[in-house]
């Protein structure tokens, strides 16, 4: 079995995009269904984020985001990847450093809707 892609509810659809692009993903493929717009987002071709936005949501999207605890990216240069995510818009969680528990050079960050991404690369 392997992991299709993760879906995260947003506010502000258009600036949720912005934030992804300017990560390097790239839209694969959108739907409307029951009124909640689905944009998929990847790398290569591979949706791997789902962006779901309902402009009839009464309840607000979760302000402490318990339901996620983060999305963890691989990359090549968490630096790099860091900074573009700070240059995006997003906030600063925790600076690259190395998690030797898990073997990893990481960083964290959050963005604009407020949930946390992690940035690593194995040692």
């Amino acid at each position: 079995m392997d992991l299709a892609h993760v879906a995260v509810c947003v506010s502000d659809l258009d600036r949720a995009m912005a934030f992804y692009e300017a990560l390097g993903f790239e839209e694969t493929h959108r739907f409307t269904l029951d009124g909640v717009e689905n944009v998929y987002l990847g790398q290569d071709g591979d949706p791997s984020l789902q962006l779901r936005y309902d402009a009839d949501r009464t309840t607000p999207i979760a302000p402490t985001r318990a339901d996620v605890d983060h999305i963890a990216f691989t990359v090549d240069d968490v630096e790099a990847q860091f900074e573009a995510a700070i240059d995006a818009g997003g906030a600063p969680v925790l600076e690259p450093t190395e998690i030797e528990a898990a073997d990893a050079y990481a960083a964290f960050i959050e963005d604009p809707e407020g949930y946390t991404l992690e940035f690593y690369r194995t040692q």
